[in-house]
């Protein structure tokens, strides 16, 4: 028997998503950058990113990790590969950013 249209489900967030909070302004991404040092050229040593963090990495062994909405995106195939299950709620940045949209 093969299933219509109407009795497929959309993909759920994995049920270990449920006792992780939702992210909220006080979160930060746990990525690290190198920045350059003003007029020196020289990198500084790595320093947190810092920013909002949007997207949740959930691993098996129950670790989490959170990052911003660039990081997040720019790592997530790497992160996958470790097997994590991602949780991105960057689209709260588009719903945020729209012509009229309220801040």
């Amino acid at each position: 028997m093969t299933a219509s249209a109407t009795e497929v489900q959309a993909p759920t967030i994995p049920t270990a998503f449920q006792d992780i909070p939702a992210l909220t302004a006080t979160d930060r991404c746990d990525a690290t950058t190198t920045t350059i040092r003003e007029g020196s050229g020289t990198a500084n040593p790595r320093v947190p990113c810092g920013a909002q963090a949007y997207v949740t990495a959930l691993f098996p062994s129950g670790s989490v990790l959170l990052f911003c909405g660039h990081h997040g995106h720019e790592l997530e195939c790497s992160l996958v590969e470790q097997g994590a299950v991602i949780r991105d709620d960057s689209n709260v940045l588009q719903q945020n950013t729209k012509p009229g949209a309220s801040a």
